[in-house]
């Protein structure tokens, strides 16, 4: 069974209403995918009622003629093996669902009704204001919304873009529920008629049947008018070649160079855009960013992103500077335009498009890990801009070469069109934005910056790619051999490991390689792992222009940390992956740092741990839950210290003394032979010299039965937050199937209760979350109004409420379990996600590669009654460890009994035991 779509030969019709479709027949598919977009987003919003948009969307979810409870649809949709969502964006809202593909007919009547008869009860409305606000305090501290907002206050008044979309307690308090109610009802039988709205469906549902279903569903929308999409320009000559201040909230240093341009994202046939942000974007030899690097003035550098709508686009040319860099942010922005020569020069040379084109026909031929839902969410909205033919062709159109179409693109990139945008802490301002409180200041980019910029230098370092040497002609598959299908081990000696599959699934010429190595020398103390934060930083930083072409053409790789060392993963084409490996390996084992790159990278993970402790409370209440409960994890707390302390020579000591001892395992999966794995096996041994150690712990924390360990954890933002964990007594099957239904049978009910009902907070959820593959459950808060004690009182009232009456749950225990089931049952959806599953089983000593399966069979066992005794045991305290941890805000501080709260970090983690 698969959720492949075929956009190629999609079925189009309007229904008599005006409403468009386009349904996709999936015939093999084991779910049906939902999209409706509607021309209401928030450009549509009244100037005296700016959010009413966003306001509409939540209010179609609190009920409607057939399903009259808030939420109820949702409920409805989750038990047909479904998930319900929308969004408000600039011209549209989208309404999207995905179900078994039995249930089609179903559950379309109920997602129509939902769309054409809400109901708009006050009491409704005042509740999901109170929702709105919190989910806009929840972002109030986010840097991109405080940069997007200053976005709307320097563009054009007179267009919409410069709404505030989201909207807030202070925007809908100017009136009263009733008026709100009529507002709502007004904008809803404007918009949401036949004309203003556009479906998709792919199902495999026979056509005729589908048809008759839809127009059941949706032929009783009104007609309607569609909306006008006519505005004035984004920017008028005032809000280009301007220069923006703007102070963030976190350490970083960034450039934003944005170029104003017509819709051009929707040149299908040719993609200028594209193909200009790929070159722009180049990390290789002789690229601007190598440039950038190499004069130490950029970190990274982002091209081609940017607001963009049915009438216009912005590309934006992002760059993360150094302190070097935004003192000479002119001298890189002529360098961006010298480049951009450079690209004009050589709009001729077809070679380098025809090799785009090539990498795009590549990435989509073998493309993995696509979400229909996603796919048919976008759909939906290009009905409102392509013909049914071009819908047709628009995902497999790769794109043709036109010089006139790109010299057309390129004419928009001037010095006069631009907005440049610099980010920094230091940078002078004047302004204060609205609702984000940001400050910034604007200013015009004086006459001979422009002018310098028109006629740039020549930069004889800067050149555009060369043909790329990774980019294979063809790709062949291994023949399949015997027993090879899950993993063999083929080398074991002390110190290493290696396990080869062969790919029999997927048949595509792709494959992983994990390398991974446990070295005490990188994660003993917390010294040990700042250096080797640093030594990956500079060792990532150091390959990034050597291997950017492997990149593009297919062949990716990543270095990270983890609690026990680092792992080294390739994955994508075959060809040529196992020289990229072992040119990748050379590169770990011998790379060392100069003092300039140490204080380089030392300074960066300085800013990113500084940074991660601005992150938002729930965030960084769950990382510190993982520090707690994982031995070998640390927090960004504690790393900061040491991470200004450490010595260049220290950094060195704990790199000499990872690499004089340690364990490597390795695995191999996909599109390879038996005689290609051995021999890649020996020659990743013969790089291991010094592989003579043993696997390290990846211990947990054993939590206390019987009572309750609290954490504070002190965050820069106004909100209090609480996370409760329940941690299992054992990793078994048993206890990771209860955890896991026990979660699924309290989840919507929990976000009910404390976030539609009692209004808690924006931010209302549980979660399963294992550690180390040692199960448990999270339920957390993050409030704007309560204090963390209110929190945790609601919580726990909660769960005490809901465990001691679990036979309420009888009910809904089939329709849990088969949701559960489907989801444990699911086959690996791409290779990838195979290979992945497999090496994460070699970690947890799953040898046979089947727990997902056996856990299966354990939820397919389950009785109610054994839920029942696990639920009372859990009331009672006597079954599961329990941790608080909680961030006070703007409130005052909890009060938590002193002998139950973890003050250090460091001795919690030296007294607890662990499993």
């Amino acid at each position: 069974m698969n959720n492949t779509i075929k956009f190629d030969n999609a079925h189009h019709t309007t229904l008599p209403n005006g409403l468009r479709v386009m349904t996709c027949h999936t015939p093999d598919a084991n779910e049906a995918h939902v999209s409706i977009a509607v021309r209401a987003g928030h450009f549509y919003d009244p100037n005296d009622c700016q959010g009413l948009a966003h306001l509409l969307e939540h209010m179609l979810f609190m009920g409607s003629r057939h399903f009259p409870k808030p939420n109820a649809i949702n409920d409805f949709i989750a038990q047909h093996g479904g998930t319900l969502n929308a969004w408000t964006g600039t011209e549209y809202a989208n309404y999207h669902y995905s179900c078994h593909a039995g249930a089609l007919a179903q559950t379309l009547p109920g997602f129509a009704d939902m769309l054409r008869q809400p109901l708009f009860e006050e009491l409704s409305i005042e509740n999901e204001v109170k929702n709105i606000h919190a989910e806009f305090e929840f972002k109030k501290k986010d840097d991109l919304r405080r940069l997007y907002q200053i976005h709307k206050e320097t563009c054009n008044p007179e267009h919409p873009f410069s709404k505030f979309s989201v909207g807030n307690s202070d925007t809908f308090s100017k009136h009263t529920s009733l008026e709100l109610k009529q507002r709502l009802k007004s904008m809803h039988q404007q918009r949401y008629c036949g004309k203003n709205l556009c479906l998709c469906i792919a199902s495999p549902m026979p056509q005729k049947q589908l048809d008759a279903l839809i127009l059941q569903c949706f032929g009783g929308f009104s007609t309607g008018q569609l909306a006008s999409d006519t505005w004035p320009p984004l920017y008028r000559s005032d809000e280009l070649g301007i220069q923006i201040n703007i102070q963030p909230l976190q350490s970083a240093k960034r450039m934003i160079v944005t170029f104003a341009l017509p819709p051009l994202q929707n040149d299908y046939k040719c993609k200028p855009l594209n193909y200009i942000s790929h070159l722009l974007g180049d990390e290789g030899d002789g690229s601007l960013l190598a440039f950038l690097k190499e004069k130490d003035w950029a970190l990274n550098l982002i091209a081609g992103a940017g607001i963009e709508g049915d009438g216009f686009k912005d590309f934006n040319v992002s760059f993360q500077l150094t302190d070097e860099g935004l003192e000479n942010k002119y001298q890189i922005l002529e360098a961006l335009f010298s480049y951009i020569k450079l690209i004009e020069k050589a709009s001729g040379e077809a070679w380098r498009y025809e090799e785009k084109v090539q990498l795009d026909t590549l990435a989509l031929e073998y493309e993995e890990n696509i979400k229909p839902l996603n796919l048919i969410t976008d759909y939906a909205q290009h009905q409102f801009i392509f013909s049914p033919s071009e819908l047709n062709v628009l995902r497999t159109t790769i794109g043709n070469f036109d010089q006139a179409v790109i010299l057309n693109a390129l004419s928009y990139f001037t010095s006069s069109n631009i907005r440049l945008k610099v980010i920094s802490k230091g940078v002078n301002v004047n302004r204060t934005c609205a609702f984000y409180e940001a400050m910034y200041s604007v200013e015009k980019i004086s006459k001979d910056t422009i002018a310098k910029l028109d006629t740039p230098r020549n930069i004889a370092s800067l050149a555009l790619p060369p043909p790329n040497p990774y980019l294979g002609s063809e790709y062949q598959l291994a023949l399949p051999e015997p027993g090879f299908h899950l993993p063999n081990k083929l080398i074991e000696q002390k110190g290493y490991r290696f396990w080869f599959a062969q790919d029999q699934q997927f048949h595509s010429p792709k494959g992983d390689i994990y390398i991974s190595f446990d070295a005490k020398g990188f994660s003993d103390s917390l010294n040990a792992v700042a250096a080797k934060r640093i030594w990956l930083g500079a060792l990532n930083d150091h390959l990034q222009a050597k291997y950017y072409r492997a990149e593009i053409a297919g062949l990716h790789y990543r270095i990270y940390g983890h609690q026990a060392g680092f792992t080294l993963h390739t994955r994508g084409f075959t060809n040529q992956q196992t020289l990229l490996a072992a040119q990748l390996m050379d590169a770990v084992v011998s790379f060392i740092p100069n003092q300039r790159d140490f204080s380089h990278h030392k300074q960066l993970q300085e800013q990113a741990l500084h940074n991660a402790l601005l992150n938002k409370p729930t965030n960084r209440l769950f990382s510190r839950l993982s520090v707690l409960i994982q031995r070998n994890t640390q927090a960004p707390i504690e790393l900061l210290d040491v991470m200004s302390e450490i010595s260049y020579e220290q950094m060195l000591d704990a790199r000499e003394r990872a690499f004089g001892h340690y364990f490597a395992e390795a695995f191999m999966h996909g599109n390879w032979n038996t005689t290609h794995a051995n021999e890649y096996a020996q020659s990743l041994s013969n790089s291991c010299g010094n592989a003579t150690g043993t696997p390290l712990s990846r211990a947990v924390s054993k939590l206390p039965t019987g009572e309750t360990l609290y954490h504070h954890v002190n965050c820069k933002h106004d909100d209090g937050a609480v996370v409760l964990y329940l941690q299992a007594p054992t990793a078994d099957l048993s206890d990771t199937a209860l955890c896991m239904v026990l979660e699924q049978m309290l989840a919507a009910p929990f976000f009910n209760a404390l976030r539609t009902e009692q209004q808690l907070g924006y931010i209302v959820g549980t979660g399963y979350v294992p550690h180390n593959q040692h199960p448990g459950i999270a339920f957390y808060i993050q409030s704007p109004e309560r204090e963390p004690k209110y929190l945790l009182d609601a919580m726990t009232t909660f769960l005490f409420q809901q465990l001691n009456e679990i036979e309420f749950y009888r009910f809904y225990w089939p329709t849990i379990q088969q949701n559960l089931l489907k989801q444990l049952e699911e086959r690996d959806l791409t290779l990838s996600m195979k290979s992945q599953r497999l090496w994460v089983s070699l970690g947890t000593q799953d040898l046979a590669f089947d727990r997902h399966l056996k856990l299966a069979e354990c939820v397919k066992n389950l009785s109610f009654e054994e839920i029942q005794v696990f639920a009372d045991q859990l009331a009672k305290r006597e079954r599961c460890g329990e941790i608080v941890l909680y961030s006070d805000g703007k409130f005052p501080p909890m009060h938590c009994p002193e002998k139950r709260s973890i003050n250090s970090i460091t001795e919690f983690k030296q007294k607890i035991p662990y499993h």
